[in-house]
């Protein structure tokens, strides 16, 4: 045959005696095409995205964004995902100085004057190019669920908007709203996480008979514990003495409970009823780090996923209990003088680092939790002895728990069991 390409009409140098175009043409056309063009991994999601956006029922929208803030708040601080860190605490600061009788008059307004400073300072487009292409490369990670992808490429669409508009106006951009909302709550988580450390340096202070504040110092904890921890944080950082003192008791006391959560005859931190709740809460987590391969990226992130997995499950009530019961041992006439200094140790670095000394009890604790009458202690045996935890084996324990006057530690029973009707627990 040939290589020279016949016309249409000429015999198809096959030799059939049949012209071209109606012989090999057809073949030789598909053969000689550009292979077709393989689509956009997220292309679907992309489109479903469109299609939310353009759908008249903004409660489908407004899910959507919901579910990327949560998203954020999961993956934490990270390159695109987040406005300038330090930048940001500076701008939010300065506004609130400058807003004190706004905040308690009308919080809401307060609270989208805050965002639209902050959205026209850092919701450049450039912020938003960068944004956009954050969120692409997560969307296209193999783990990602269709509503995580979804959620995703919704944030992609909207920050993708602003290239196409003549008039750039940021504060009109919805998911400049959700990273605002994920970085304000965290800049107000740090600022209480300051307070509380300072919080526990002054009973400590109070433990050893020390005075270590001054008067405005002792001013600013008072303002603080009526609700205003913004003017704690701020004699705080007035004071580069202070912070750096708090910063460094708080790491020695914690690094010294560690060390003593490691002896055998360390009591325990943890109630029966708190351990059951952490080991349900966190037994995936705490598995995934366990099963994580030996690239430092993939452990990296279970680590940093079992830490968001604490913090989760020390919900207020829990901590308040927990925190309640050390300072009541740390004052029990029937210890000794080494035991009450260690639960007033271990009280004030939980206060301090709650997520911490969880872990490192999690992880270096030697004793578990002792049941507080025989019976307990035999149905807590039982129950770490099954190989499957279902909230049925749970609840003997927990009608035990009412009827031994322990109101409380029943109902984190309660929430265990509600917990593992949606994640069971196999300890095979």
């Amino acid at each position: 045959m040939s290589s020279s390409k016949p016309g249409r009409n000429d015999p198809c140098p096959c030799g059939s005696g049949k012209k071209y175009k109606v012989c090999h043409a057809a073949e030789d056309r598909a053969r000689d095409a550009p292979p077709p063009a393989t689509p956009h991994p997220l292309a679907k999601d992309l489109r479903a995205a469109m299609d939310l956006l353009g759908d008249p029922d903004v409660s489908k929208l407004s899910g959507a964004l919901d579910h990327l803030g949560k998203l954020l708040s999961a993956w934490g601080p990270a390159p695109g995902l987040r406005f300038d860190s330090a930048a940001f605490e500076t701008h939010i600061s300065k506004a609130l100085e400058a807003l004190p009788d706004a905040v308690e008059q009308n919080p809401a307004q307060t609270r989208r004057d805050l965002f639209i400073g902050a959205a026209r300072v850092f919701g450049t487009r450039d912020f938003l190019n960068s944004f956009r292409n954050a969120l692409l490369q997560r969307a296209s990670e193999p783990s990602r669920t269709p509503e995580e992808r979804l959620a995703l490429s919704v944030g992609v669409l909207l920050a993708s908007a602003s290239e196409k508009s003549k008039q750039f106006r940021p504060e009109d951009i919805p998911v400049l709203d959700v990273i605002f909302d994920v970085q304000f709550r965290e800049w107000s988580t740090h600022r209480h996480e300051l307070a509380s450390k300072l919080d526990a340096l002054v009973r400590a202070a109070e433990e050893e008979e020390e005075a270590k504040l001054t008067p405005a110092g002792e001013e600013a904890l008072r303002q603080a514990n009526e609700g205003n921890v913004e003017a704690l944080v701020q004699h705080i950082q007035s004071d580069p003495r202070l912070f750096e003192r708090i910063n460094r008791e708080a790491k020695e006391r914690a690094a010294r409970v560690e060390a003593k959560l490691r002896e055998p005859a360390t009591p325990p931190l943890f109630a029966p009823e708190e351990e059951l709740w952490f080991t349900c809460v966190l037994w995936e987590p705490l598995g995934a780090v366990k099963r994580a391969a030996s690239d430092a990226g993939t452990r990296r992130a279970a680590v940093e996923n079992l830490i968001r997995a604490v913090k989760g499950a020390l919900d207020a009530t829990l901590l308040d209990g927990m925190l309640e019961r050390l300072r009541q041992k740390a004052k029990d006439p029937a210890l000794d003088d080494d035991a009450r200094a260690w639960f007033t140790d271990l009280s004030i670095a939980l206060e301090a680092e709650p997520s911490r000394m969880v872990m490192a009890a999690l992880f270096t604790a030697s004793q578990e939790a002792q049941g507080r009458s025989a019976e307990e202690m035999v149905m807590l045996a039982d129950i770490k002895a099954k190989p499957v935890w279902t909230p049925e084996d749970f609840e003997p324990y927990r009608q035990l728990l009412e009827t031994q006057g322990l109101p409380a530690a029943a109902e984190r029973i309660r929430r265990s069991q509600d917990w593992l009707r949606e994640h069971p627990v196999s300890l095979a």
